[in-house]
């Protein structure tokens, strides 16, 4: 069974094309240039991220018995479940990713930062139809995003690792691993994710055009 990114609109050939030649750096990932752009970008790395993440881990854990893993229907309960926990937290890191930018550069103060990092989390939280999780579990993941975002220290997050913390916590807690075993492997699940944030931290720095980003942003302006 292979394994597709559940949280992303189906694409085109000519999209899935594209996208593979990016990740294979034959083609650079356009500018993001606006708000909706930065949401949607926020959106679909972040389902990137948690799913390769817990898909690779799974895969390495479970060896040959990994596909018969997939016949099971308590242990397919159990991804459905993971996976949009841990793809919550994976919003809300980037979304604070990218308002620490915001912030360390001058542009926004604590709490426009906050409100912009509140935004993309909205946005992208209450875009699923789903019927995995309950609805209150997307208001509690918001809510703590919310509250990251209310008591954040920007200057830490905006270096990165103080950013990505929650995804590394909730691969941890969520996988359908027995919790003998996950212990384990803490070391290697937590640095697996780390090195997958990496370049996905270097782009966003490198493809925010901050000034239009800011501009087409339609929350509050800072006195």
């Amino acid at each position: 069974m292979t394994t597709t990114f559940m949280f992303s609109r189906k694409m085109s050939l000519p999209e899935t094309l594209k996208s593979v030649f990016r990740s294979l750096g034959f083609i650079g990932q356009p500018p993001i240039e606006s708000y909706r752009q930065l949401i949607e970008y926020t959106a679909k790395n972040a389902a990137y991220v948690s799913q390769v993440t817990l898909y690779t881990y799974i895969k390495a854990r479970a060896g040959t018995q990994y596909p018969k893993l997939f016949t099971n229907e308590d242990f397919l309960t159990s991804l459905r479940i993971a996976r949009w926990h841990i793809f919550g937290a994976a919003v809300a890191d980037m979304a604070l990713f990218a308002a620490a930018q915001f912030y360390v550069r001058g542009t926004l103060d604590h709490n426009h930062s906050a409100a912009f990092a509140g935004g993309i989390m909205d946005e992208v939280l209450t875009d699923y139809e789903q019927q995995d999780v309950e609805p209150k579990t997307f208001i509690e993941m918001l809510a703590e995003g919310h509250r990251r975002a209310t008591f954040a220290n920007w200057a830490d997050i905006a270096d990165g690792p103080a950013a990505f913390r929650a995804s590394s916590d909730a691969v941890f807690h969520w996988a359908p691993i027995a919790d003998e075993l996950k212990s384990l492997d803490e070391e290697i699940i937590r640095n697996s994710i780390h090195l997958r944030w990496i370049g996905v931290r270097r782009d966003t720095k490198k493809l925010m055009r901050m000034e239009a980003i800011h501009a087409s942003w339609d929350g509050p302006t800072p006195k």
